[in-house]
C-alpha cells in the first residue's frame, strides 16, 4: 500500500496553507509491520485516518488489499448506547463480517478484552482501559489482514499491553501487515521491523527500526534547539523535549589503559565515558548509559539514581566528566551507545542520544548469544543426586 502527497485544503493557493502530510511513500507486504513515529503534531494519526478512509486525500493515491481493522481513537466505531456484545456485532458487520462468523469469535474476544460482567453493560459507562481493551481486542480477532493501531494502547495496563503485543505478532506471523504508531519506542523496537520517522508532515527517514529511533532522537535533538519549549512536569520522562541545561559534549568508549577505541574484547574491563557542560544551573542530574544490538534489542541499561548514587548540583558554566566502569562480558558482535542526562525528578530529559558511537566487541568461539555467562563445568563417574 502508498500514499503520497497529502494535504487538508484545496481553497488556497499551496503556500497559503497547511499540509498536515506530504510526499509521504511506503509499501508493506503481507506480514510486515511498520511503526510510525514523530512527535506531536507530526501528522501520525492523520496518516492512519487517511488509509482506514476516515479522511479523504487532497491528491495521492492509496491502494489497500485485504480486510482492515483499526485501532485509531477510543470508541471509534463504538455506539455509545449498545453494549459490549452488541459492538462486537457491529463492528463485525462494519469489517464485513456475518453474524455467525463473529459469533464464533465472540468468546476469545471477550476473554482477550476481561471485561467480564460488563460485557452487557452500555460502553458509554466504561471506563477509558475498558475501551482499549475492547476496541483493540475485536481488531485483532475479527480476522484482519491489515491492522492498524494508534497510541491508544497507552491507556491500559502493562499485563495488557504484553498481551497485545504478543497478539500482534501472532498476526504477523500469520500474514497481517501491521502499522503500529507510538511513542514508546522500546514498543516500536520490539513489534516492528520497518519505522518511519515523520516530522513536519514529511518523511525524514525509511527503514530498519532501530534505525529509525535513532533518527528520531536526532531528529528531536535538533528541533530542541531549534525551538526552546516549555517542558511538561506531568509526562515523565515519555516527554521526549529536551532543555540542554545540561548537553553532552562527547562519548567515548575507553580501554582499560584509558584509551578511546572502538574495539574491544569481550570480558575485559571497559568505561563510558561522558563530558558534559552545564548551560544553566542544574540540580542532582541523573546521568545514564544504554548498549542495545544494532537491530534494537536492549542489552543492558543503568543509571545513577538505580546505582543510588546522588550526584552534586552544578552551575551555569561548569563542566564535568561522568566515567562509567564495566565489565564488558558481551560476546562477538556489533553494538551501539546511548547516554542521556535526566532531571532528578524525573521529569523531563536535559540531553539524549539514542546512538551516541558504534563499538565492536570481539571474542574467542567458547560461547554463542550476547552475554558471557562464564560457564564451567564439572563431569563426574557416578551420577549426582539431588535433593
Amino acid at each position: 500500500m502508498c500514499t503520497r502527497t497529502i494535504g487538508k485544503s484545496l481553497k488556497h493557493q499551496e503556500s497559503e496553507y497547511h499540509w498536515a502530510l506530504r510526499d509521504i511513500n511506503f509499501r508493506l507486504r503481507p506480514g510486515e509491520a511498520l511503526g510510525v513515529i514523530g512527535p506531536n503534531g507530526a501528522g501520525k494519526t492523520t496518516l492512519l485516518k487517511i488509509l482506514s478512509r476516515v479522511t479523504r486525500p487532497t491528491s495521492g493515491r492509496i491502494h489497500v488489499a485485504g480486510r482492515l481493522a483499526a485501532l485509531i481513537e477510543l470508541g471509534a466505531g463504538f455506539h455509545p448506547d449498545l453494549t459490549g456484545r452488541e459492538n462486537i456485532f457491529l463492528n463485525g458487520a462494519i469489517l464485513g463480517m456475518t453474524r455467525s462468523q463473529t459469533k464464533a469469535k465472540l468468546d476469545r474476544i471477550t476473554d482477550f478484552a476481561g471485561i467480564g460482567k460488563y460485557l452487557d453493560t452500555p460502553v458509554k459507562r466504561y471506563s477509558s482501559g475498558m475501551y482499549a481493551r475492547l476496541g483493540f481486542a475485536i481488531a485483532a480477532h475479527l480476522d484482519p489482514e491489515i491492522l492498524l493501531v494508534d497510541e491508544v494502547l497507552a491507556v491500559g495496563d502493562y499485563a495488557f499491553q504484553m498481551k497485545c503485543y504478543a497478539r500482534m505478532d501472532e498476526l504477523r506471523a500469520n500474514g497481517t501487515t501491521l502499522i503500529f504508531v507510538s511513542h514508546n519506542l522500546e514498543a516500536v523496537r520490539r513489534v516492528c521491523g520497518q519505522g518511519l520517522v515523520i516530522y513536519r508532515g514529511r518523511s525524514i527517514y525509511q527503514g530498519p527500526a532501530a534505525n529509525a529511533v535513532a533518527a528520531y532522537s536526532d531528529a528531536v535533538r535538533s528541533a530542541a534547539r531549534e525551538m526552546p519549549a516549555a517542558v511538561p512536569v506531568d509526562g515523565g520522562l515519555s516527554s521526549r523535549i529536551l532543555t540542554f541545561d545540561a548537553e553532552l559534549e562527547s562519548v567515548s568508549l575507553l580501554d582499560a589503559d584509558g584509551r578511546s577505541v572502538s574495539s574491544v574484547e569481550s570480558g575485559s574491563d571497559a568505561s563510558v565515558l561522558i563530558n558534559v557542560v552545564f548551560n544553566k544551573d542544574t540540580l542532582q542530574p541523573i546521568f545514564a548509559f544504554t548498549i542495545r544490538t544494532l537491530d534494537g534489542i536492549l542489552v543492558y541499561n543503568t543509571t545513577t539514581c538505580w546505582m543510588n548514587i546522588q550526584t552534586q548540583d552544578f552551575r551555569a558554566g561548569e563542566r564535568c566528566s561522568v566515567e562509567f566502569r564495566v565489565k564488558l562480558r558481551l560476546l562477538g558482535g556489533n553494538y551501539e551507545l546511548g547516554v542521556d542526562i535526566a532531571a532528578s525528578d524525573l521529569s523531563h530529559f536535559y540531553d539524549r542520544t539514542e546512538c551516541s558511537l558504534n563499538f565492536v566487541v570481539t571474542d574467542s568461539d567458547r560461547a554463542k548469544g550476547l552475554a558471557d555467562l562464564e560457564s564451567t563445568v564439572s563431569i563426574c563417574s557416578t551420577p549426582v543426586v539431588h535433593r
